[in-house]
């Protein structure tokens, strides 16, 4: 009887480490997600889920391309979670003009969003310079957005991972990296 408990208590205290372990694992590490609306199509759509690793910033910056996770910076909403991809990083400077995107100078080459006649009326035309500590964030269904265009730039502080692998549905499992060209820059040669 006194062997029956110990085995009970070692599988109990067993237990309780798997959820203690997979708990900081969630909260610290990598989580899953689910996408909710259609502001990412083609690239993620409504109810797709995702892997995201909540670590990666804390060693390396964030980079042009990454489809990240974060807090928006709108009164209200900041609680809640977004997905999008950065366009444009700290000290970028970015032009929206005539359905295109200009990244210090540059086209940028985008083979990933929905429609490239993306610009509605009121954002035909907008510039800026990335303030340190900020990224500029699009949807990759740039008509169905509500994005940088919208809310400005995203405090890195406010981003809480990168999307790394959609892993449902499962016969859509797919890794994602920024696709950039060898010089990193998303910029069309």
């Amino acid at each position: 009887m006194e062997r029956l408990k110990k085995e009970i208590l070692e599988w109990v205290k067993l237990i309780l480490i798997a959820i203690l372990i997979s708990i900081i694992i969630d909260k610290f590490i990598i989580s899953i997600s689910i996408v909710d609306g259609e502001s990412m199509e083609l690239t993620l759509k409504d109810n797709d889920r995702l892997f995201i690793n909540k670590i990666c910033y804390l060693f390396n910056k964030p980079k042009r391309g990454d489809i990240i996770i974060f807090n928006p910076p709108i009164k209200g909403r900041n609680d809640e979670l977004f997905v999008k991809r950065i366009i444009a990083v700290e000290g970028d400077r970015f032009c929206i003009h005539k359905n295109k995107i200009y990244i210090n100078g540059e086209v940028l080459k985008e083979n990933y969003i929905k429609d490239y006649k993306f610009v509605p009326r009121n954002y035909a035309y907008l510039e800026g310079v990335v303030p340190k500590g900020y990224v500029f964030v699009m949807g990759d269904n740039r008509n169905n957005s509500n994005d940088s265009r919208t809310f400005g730039y995203v405090p890195v502080k406010n981003i809480k991972g990168k999307v790394v692998t959609k892993i449902w549905p499962l016969n859509e499992i797919k890794t994602f990296s920024a696709k950039y060209p060898k010089d990193g820059n998303g910029i069309k040669d």
